[in-house]
């Protein structure tokens, strides 16, 4: 992909810019092919950009006063109010936010969108406002990283875009890190033929239970990335344990058993990743102290977990393995209101992924759209 025209020290609109996206690897490749695929994608990054540009969003004396102190150091991007700052930051991809946050105007709408947007959440963002103590509360409220007084002093903002900068650096290699995460996660479902879609599927369950159970919104997106990463430690088992058709022997249980924790630790090194170990580690739990790998109970068995694990095992049963037939969805809320009453779950969760599956459209509703059981019905399983 190609990059915008050179850009000069004058304030301007970029009209494009270049994207890149993770690519999945194709189904049925080997561990070693679909791990080279997915982070092959994934790395290619396009041409670095030789300017770091800085978006300024404010009324025109704002602009050209910040404009001023900031010198030739770095690319303008200019913005007037909230809807020229979102396609600013769509096409310029700015490396910092200066922000006009005195009042009469929109800094602080644009402030919460940037902060409210998962793509651009990261990016830092200086806002200048009139006076101390309620709005620079305010100001750091609506998200600011830093606030500080107008008229702008160029050594000063200078030093602090500068500040900004080498964090968000250090933001941008986390960031990169977590994306490898990621992809490890789409080479481990391309090992499994049967799996395509599962990671995708239990996410969006995930968050939707999430949804109807009533959690904040940054349980939810723990939620979707769990289902992405719940099972990432399945590149640490053998292809054919995951792939047998039929029980597993006691051996090749005890093996892939441990992945809950092999992914924990595949994960555990990254901060951006720390509030997800619960759910991977635990998505195997028992309410009754009998999962695995640490057989926590009842109150210390956490809600998130709960949901992944329940969503989880609806997707396994609901489709062709080859290890067992799929069930249909009513078939599937039976064996999960079966589990309920062996003590394993949690029956009002249960009542919730119905309502979830059903508002999604997941799962068939008739026997007849589902194929010949690949293993005799006695060797289900439900990893």
């Amino acid at each position: 992909m190609g990059r915008p025209g050179k850009l000069t020290g004058e304030p301007c609109r970029i009209p494009g810019a270049p994207l890149w996206v993770a690519v999945a690897p194709k189904k049925n490749a080997d561990t070693a092919a679909a791990l080279s695929a997915a982070t092959g994608d994934l790395l290619k990054f396009p041409e670095m950009q030789s300017e770091l540009r800085i978006l300024l969003t404010g009324e025109p004396a704002f602009r050209s006063g910040v404009g001023a102190a900031l010198g030739a150091s770095w690319t303008v991007v200019e913005a007037a109010n909230v809807a020229e700052a979102a396609d600013a930051l769509l096409a310029a991809r700015p490396a910092a936010v200066v922000l006009d946050l005195r009042p009469g105007g929109d800094g602080h709408a644009v402030c919460r969108r940037i902060k409210g947007a998962a793509q651009t959440r990261l990016l830092p963002i200086i806002g200048f406002v009139a006076s101390d103590g309620e709005a620079t509360v305010a100001a750091l409220d609506a998200g600011a990283d830093h606030v500080t007084h107008w008229p702008p002093k160029g050594a000063e903002l200078q030093a602090r875009i500068r500040a900004v900068l080498r964090n968000r650096a250090a933001t941008e290699r986390l960031e990169d890190a977590t994306q490898v995460i990621f992809a490890l996660a789409n080479a481990v479902e391309a090992k499994d033929a049967y799996t395509e879609g599962h990671t995708e599927r239990v996410g969006a369950l995930a968050d939707e239970v999430g949804r109807l159970a009533g959690l904040d919104d940054e349980t939810r997106e723990a939620l979707r990335q769990g289902g992405v990463l719940h099972d990432i430690g399945k590149i640490g088992i053998p292809n054919e344990i995951i792939n047998k058709a039929g029980r597993l022997t006691d051996k090749e249980r005890i093996v892939m058993n441990k992945h809950p924790m092999i992914g924990e630790r595949i994960c555990e090194p990254l901060k951006s990743l720390r509030h997800l170990l619960p759910i991977i580690r635990w998505h195997h739990e028992r309410l009754d102290g009998t999962g695995y790998p640490d057989g926590i109970k009842g109150s210390k068995f956490p809600l998130p977990p709960q949901i992944l694990q329940l969503s989880d095992i609806y997707d396994a049963i609901t489709t062709d393995r080859p290890y067992h037939r799929a069930r249909t969805r009513a078939g599937a809320i039976e064996f999960l209101y079966g589990e309920a009453k062996k003590g394993w779950r949690d029956a009002e969760l249960v009542g919730l992924v119905a309502r979830a599956a059903e508002s999604l459209g997941l799962g068939r509703t008739r026997e007849d759209d589902i194929p010949p059981p690949p293993a005799p019905m006695g060797q289900w399983r439900t990893e």
